[in-house]
């Protein structure tokens, strides 16, 4: 069993108060009475107490939940997967379990309820994936295919990348206009953004701050509370598309709760070149962001790793680590982006591939055959203005962040060497379909 941490102690001990004035006498002197159960001489009082145990938890119990309660879909755009996979046998046996902020199995289906959330379930915390456990690992093998005995691996070697074919490619930059790779990163012991307290946000955004100001060299750089950035500051970030929004009430993280006290215990930091980027209790506790022009993968995924690795030692050196499971890897608010919860993605212009079958073929394209992501320019759901697409990695998990660049560094080869077929008129459906 897992051991409590301080501040699910301070929880259980909340709600043995509260209990106890629910309860009234009878229960204060049970819960007072010796942990150890010495008070109890012999069998029939040791049985009499489990039975005023049981008499006073049957009439004061709260009204248990069952599949009557079970939620409906409310969504124009059809079911998330959670709605698909929920079963009376499935939610009656997790209705009732609640972890240790409070935070409901219900709370955690509603994104995919009511929010336009892919997957439909947040996650709280640490301590509620695992009473959740079971729900958890058979929604991430549906969504990831990734079964509940397997293993994460991690590997962060930026030099393992094989970027030869992509280096070939003479004239890239008329193709990539920049790199991107990001990844979420939390902190252990605190609540994720969904089920966190205002006062572990405000924790969690001060331990960041903190540990931010002490990078070095090419990543050090400024940190600016979305609370206390002047207008010119927060104008700038504007300018630079660095200042991340309130999101979406369609948004997931909206619709679970993330989005509580907005823009308290926010903010962004970064690099004094704007190639280093983390983005503090926004849909996850961090959102580690590397980029710059062109295509030079290596040089960017080098720089996020480095990132991501400096501040863990920061936070180590203060006795804390991130969140992290042998099954699952890195947690993140949501299902989709546990395991590496890392994007590694181009945008670059693929005009006359558009033009010849459509970004909805393109989309397609991209998700059937070479395991990526097919979005527009700006973002899910957006126009490829231009022929102006980004490509990333689809997975996030059962694959390391070496592969999951790798297979992102592959698809763009491909496509732009479709893309140069096409500018020369070729009919490149035939070419599509050998893909």
């Amino acid at each position: 069993m897992r051991p409590l941490q301080v501040g699910n102690r301070q929880a259980v001990e909340r709600i043995g108060s509260q209990l106890a004035t629910a309860m009234g006498v009878q229960a204060s002197k049970l819960l007072n009475a010796p942990a150890d159960g010495s008070d109890l001489k012999d069998f029939e009082s040791a049985k009499a107490e489990v039975v005023a145990l049981r008499k006073m938890i049957k009439e004061n119990m709260l009204n248990l939940k069952d599949a009557s309660n079970m939620g409906k879909n409310y969504r124009e755009k059809g079911e998330s997967l959670s709605s698909k996979l929920m079963t009376a046998e499935w939610y009656e046996k997790f209705c009732n379990v609640t972890g240790p902020r409070g935070y409901s199995f219900d709370m955690a289906l509603q994104c995919g309820l009511d929010g336009r959330s892919g997957t439909g379930m947040a996650i709280p915390d640490e301590e509620s994936y695992y009473l959740w456990k079971e729900w958890y690992d058979f929604i991430i093998d549906k969504c990831h295919g990734h079964p509940p005995n397997a293993k994460h691996i991690t590997d962060l070697d930026s030099s393992k990348v094989n970027v030869t074919e992509l280096n070939k490619i003479g004239d890239l930059d008329q193709y990539c206009i920049s790199t991107r790779i990001r990844a979420a990163r939390n902190i252990s012991g605190y609540g994720l953004p969904p089920g966190t307290t205002r006062s572990e946000r405000r924790e969690v955004e001060s331990l960041i701050a903190e540990s931010l100001k002490g990078l070095k060299d090419e990543l050090a750089g400024n940190y600016y509370s979305l609370v206390s950035m002047t207008a010119e500051e927060s104008k700038q970030l504007s300018d630079d598309h660095f200042l991340f929004q309130k999101p979406d009430p369609n948004a997931m993280i909206f619709s679970c709760g993330g989005v509580r006290d907005w823009p308290e215990g926010r903010g962004i930091y970064h690099n004094k070149e704007k190639s280093f980027l983390v983005w503090v209790n926004e849909e996850d506790q961090m959102r580690v962001i590397s980029m710059q022009k062109g295509g030079n993968v290596p040089e960017v995924f080098a720089r996020w790793a480095k990132g991501v690795n400096e501040v863990e030692k920061v936070l180590a050196a203060k006795g804390k680590k991130y969140m992290y499971d042998e099954h699952i890897g890195q947690f993140s608010s949501c299902v989709s982006n546990v395991g590496t919860g890392l994007r590694a993605s181009m945008h670059i212009l693929l005009p006359k591939i558009i033009e010849q079958i459509g970004q909805d073929g393109l989309e397609k394209l991209c998700w059937d055959k070479l395991e990526m992501q097919c979005r527009g320019t700006g973002g899910e759901h957006t126009a490829a203005v231009g022929g102006r697409v980004d490509i990333s990695n689809q997975k996030r998990i059962g694959k390391t962040e070496v592969e999951l660049v790798q297979i992102m560094v592959d698809g763009v080869v491909k496509l732009i060497s479709l893309e140069k077929s096409a500018e020369k008129g070729t009919d490149i459906k035939p070419l599509v379909a050998k893909m």
